[in-house]
């Protein structure tokens, strides 16, 4: 995949809808590792999904270079977040 440069973001907004529509691949060369610590527990759980929304989702997540499970976990939470008072 051909390199792209990355674009300077005025905001973390900006940059968050950026990220939401591009994958990170092309961009890979100019990313900064960063370590970090994961403070929660994390608990599996099975949800039974419709075979043609699973691969729906599948595809979505290959799109921005992120794995399925990621991908829907952050949906739910951005879910509950906007469903918090």
């Amino acid at each position: 995949m051909k390199a792209k440069t990355l674009p300077d973001f005025k905001t973390a907004g900006e940059e968050a809808e950026f990220w939401e529509k591009h994958s990170m691949a092309p961009y890979w060369g100019q990313m900064e590792p960063v370590e970090f610590k994961m403070t929660r527990a994390r608990k599996p759980v099975s949800i039974r999904f419709d075979p043609i929304i699973l691969a729906k989702v599948r595809a979505l997540a290959r799109q921005k270079g992120v794995p399925y499970q990621t991908l829907v976990q952050m949906w739910v939470a951005e879910k509950v977040r906007e469903s918090m008072p």
